[in-house]
């Protein structure tokens, strides 16, 4: 026997970063993803209810997260959405984790290097709840303006180099697919597994989360026929 097994694509749930700068369309986006990928829909909502603004548009349920936004709170709501048996959960927005994490840090005595020891599993328990949940996820992040000094005729000049997302670097490779939202509410995926997207600038639309679920499980493409 084999020590290997023939590779073949399983039905597996979606991992989507949605990330943007203010006014992009983040939750609305995230809303008209996550009613094409299942009925029973949950939302974790840190933007002082933003999202419930367009309840008459959307079916879903909602939980308003406050300050201060710990760890603990993101996980016991991933875990209770589990239980409660929802299909997605959109997670509006995962920078309020991260910001808190970062003032935490700062108010930390002694070594600011040793203290990130401290601070980094606590941020990978968040990253392991959204990856080994049974739930299809999105989550929603801000970006902001960044910035580069360039020498121009002997001076210093900032120059912009496009957005940059408000979250630990480097967390966009655990998702399976990131969108990028820009100020005329078009996506474009800087990150796509599934190849579906790639060089587009496109509307989110029911029928890109239409594409989505057909890619994650093949399956649906019969039943939908």
């Amino acid at each position: 026997m084999s020590f290997f097994n023939k590779a073949t694509k399983k039905s597996v749930k979606l991992r989507l970063l949605l990330q943007g700068a203010s006014g992009s369309g983040k939750t609305y986006s995230s809303l008209v993803l996550a009613q094409s990928l299942g009925k029973k829909i949950a939302l974790i909502d840190t933007e002082k209810g933003s999202a419930s603004l367009y309840s008459d548009k959307f079916d879903f349920d909602v939980i308003e997260m406050n300050a201060p936004y710990e760890v603990a709170k993101f996980i016991q709501a991933i875990k209770e959405a589990e239980k409660e048996g929802y299909d997605v959960l959109v997670i509006d927005s995962i920078t309020h984790e991260w910001q808190y994490l970062l003032e935490l840090h700062s108010k930390m005595d002694g070594n600011s290097y040793t203290n990130w020891s401290k601070i980094t599993p606590v941020h990978d328990k968040f990253l392991n709840a959204i990856l080994t949940s049974n739930l299809h996820i999105i989550a929603t992040a801000r970006s902001k303006q960044e910035y580069t000094l360039e020498d121009q005729n002997g001076k210093k000049v900032p120059v912009k180099k496009g957005l940059g997302m408000i979250q630990r670097d480097g967390l966009d490779y655990e998702f399976t697919i990131v969108f990028e939202l820009n100020e005329n509410h078009l996506a474009k995926a800087p990150k796509d597994r599934s190849g579906i997207f790639d060089g587009q600038d496109f509307p989110i639309t029911t029928e890109t989360g239409q594409k989505l679920l057909n890619w994650l499980d093949p399956s649906t493409i019969q039943q939908t026929k």
